[in-house]
């Protein structure tokens, strides 16, 4: 996105207008990680009203860990990170509402936001992988010290790295941009003013089957198959999570759906966990500038282990696959 986007021009016009109230947008006063909080739909909503709503939650998630990423807190950062994948989510599910190219500029920043802040959790799952495998193992592994410190280092690089991104005007222009496309869009006629009830059926029916077709030849998948998958799965269970209000009377199926979805997203996701491991292990190997050789041997146990939970966390995907098949389509 150039700095001449038709979205950055018309959000500097209003910084410039507006300063303070910007300023509280983006750098509010809290420090603690904001999660998710719950998207109140009415059935009567339209598709274009609805995806308002969302839009607007998940930019304030995203605005509120603001201070807690600039503070350095891990967890802060993760909760952004949830924020960019549930509004990027947001515009996936409603592609059919808005006009086509309306929100490209938004998108491609929010890519670079969350690349910026990829490098810092990458680290921070790794630091507790290797804690965990400690803990299972019961002794540290030849290495181990050394490991953490160099782990430890990249990590406060990285976090350095997100840190310099949310302080920045490009991150200031960013909120304020897609504050200011979500609310002054205009709920217009055509695939906008249709119910939002009859979209998240057909939504939910059609990405619930594309995940079970592909679930079910998962092991002929490559790793760019799996990774697309995973973001298939995450993407179906937000959009269970923003329309459960439009489904109140069922609760309790809607539940057991989320529940199989969480099952299978947390397997994919330790997956593609271990998959992140051995290109950051390959990475820290072929540095030339790695000072300590015990690094090695502590990333090689590492990984070792984290392979072996591999084959038993592929083998538990039939049966994730079969859970989902079997959850109640709360929708219906």
């Amino acid at each position: 996105m150039t700095d001449q986007s038709s979205l950055t021009v018309a959000a500097e016009a209003q910084i410039e207008r507006s300063p303070g109230a910007t300023r509280a947008l983006v750098c509010p006063n809290v420090a603690v990680p904001v999660r998710a909080e719950l998207i109140a739909l009415d059935r009567r909503m339209t598709s274009a009203q609805a995806l308002v709503v969302i839009g607007t939650s998940c930019v304030r998630q995203i605005s509120l860990n603001e201070r807690g990423v600039r503070d350095g807190s891990g967890e802060a950062l993760h909760q952004m990170r949830v924020g960019l994948r549930r509004l990027r989510a947001a515009f996936s599910i409603f592609k059919s509402v808005v006009r086509q190219g309306e929100f490209d500029d938004l998108k491609r920043e929010l890519v670079w936001l969350t690349g910026q802040l990829a490098a810092a959790r990458e680290y921070d799952v790794l630091l507790r992988s290797k804690r965990q495998c400690e803990v299972l193992t019961a002794t540290p592994f030849d290495g181990s010290d050394e490991l953490t410190c160099e782990l430890y280092r990249r990590q406060q690089e990285a976090l350095a790295v997100a840190r310099r991104a949310v302080i920045s005007a490009r991150f200031e222009r960013l909120i304020f941009a897609a504050a200011v496309a979500l609310i002054s869009r205009a709920d217009e006629d055509g695939a906008g003013s249709r119910s939002v009830r009859a979209l998240a059926r057909r939504i939910l029916a059609r990405r619930t089957r594309r995940v079970l077709r592909r679930l079910g030849h998962f092991r002929r998948l490559d790793a760019s198959e799996r990774h697309q998958l995973r973001i298939f799965v995450k993407k179906l269970r937000y959009g269970a999570e923003f329309f459960a209000t439009l489904f109140p009377k069922a609760n309790r199926r809607r539940r057991r759906f989320v529940q199989a979805l969480e099952a299978l997203q947390d397997t994919l996701g330790k997956l593609n966990d271990i998959g992140v491991h051995q290109r950051i292990a390959m990475e820290l190997i072929g540095d030339e500038t790695r000072p300590d050789p015990r690094v090695s041997f502590g990333l090689g146990a590492l990984t070792r282990d984290e392979q072996a939970q591999g084959r038993s966390l592929l083998e538990s995907v039939p049966k994730l696959r079969s859970r989902l098949a079997q959850a109640p389509r709360f929708w219906r």
